[in-house]
């Protein structure tokens, strides 16, 4: 990935609408750029942190930003335990469907 393509996914990783492999390739990308990382906190202080302001609210930008990460790799991890975990039930579908045919053939039903 480059700089340039996590630049234009900063907002749709904001939004949370990314992908599994799209968001893999952010993180991935963000953990290793550190200009990357920085333009993602920009761009988080203008959408997030500009309101905090306006609502007198206090806030840490870096804690917050930090949690916002760590629980994109934890939904990350989610969804890919999911995919996996359906991936292997139609697997099993599979297998049971070939094993009743065969049998079906077999046994003359």
């Amino acid at each position: 990935m480059t700089c340039k393509d996590a630049d234009r996914m900063i907002p749709l990783f904001l939004d949370d609408e990314l992908d599994n492999q799209g968001l893999s390739d952010f993180l991935n990308h963000i953990d290793s750029c550190p200009d990357c990382k920085e333009e993602l906190t920009i761009q988080f202080l203008v959408k997030v942190g500009m309101q905090r302001l306006e609502d007198g609210n206090n806030f840490n930008l870096k804690n917050e930003l930090d949690g916002i990460l760590a629980k994109a790799r934890k939904r990350l991890k989610i969804r890919r335990y999911v995919a996996f975990t359906s991936f292997m039930m139609e697997l099993m579908v599979l297998a049971l469907l070939v094993v009743t045919v065969v049998l079906t053939f077999s046994l003359g039903i």
